[in-house]
């Protein structure tokens, strides 16, 4: 659910990534320079960092900062957006594209505890007046959605 967290006044969808089989899709426009992030944060709302990536690289605040591997580059739509899922699994993070894992790291010490920790996203510029597909089986409802059962998308 898309809600305000007290201690930040962020707004964050509440989804458990470190045991979610789906992670998030998300359908966006892959470009060279031009970064798509997702902003992971704790149960609390406090931000633990960012997850970044083009088709020229791919980041994660104080842990992965690499090349995007050529399948990645191959894999965007010719045209318009191109829908791919992150995941952050058991410390693996992914990027799958039409169901293939195109990028994977195992992610080992502190960045494992450290992202372990993620039970919260959003992505830059969102307001808590955004929609998002509702998986019940994988998301928490909160408040949010007590005053607005009609953003909920099936």
């Amino acid at each position: 659910a898309v809600v305000s967290t007290q201690s930040t006044g962020e707004c964050t969808v509440q989804h458990d990534l470190t045991s979610s089989e789906r992670g998030i899709q998300v359908s966006t426009q892959l470009k060279w320079k031009k970064l798509n992030t997702l902003l992971l944060y704790d149960q609390e709302g406090e931000r633990i960092g960012y997850f970044r990536f083009s088709l020229s690289a791919i980041y994660l605040t104080g842990c992965i900062g690499c090349r995007a591997p050529g399948a990645l580059r191959r894999a965007k739509a010719a045209e318009g957006k191109t829908s791919w899922v992150f995941s952050l699994r058991d410390g693996v993070v992914q990027i799958k594209i039409d169901g293939e894992v195109l990028y994977e790291q195992k992610l080992v010490g502190e960045c494992r505890e450290r992202y372990a920790q993620v039970r919260r996203y959003a992505f830059h510029d969102m307001t808590c007046e955004d929609t998002f597909l509702y998986v019940p089986s994988e998301m928490d409802t909160g408040l949010f959605w007590e005053t607005q059962p009609s953003m909920i998308v099936e």
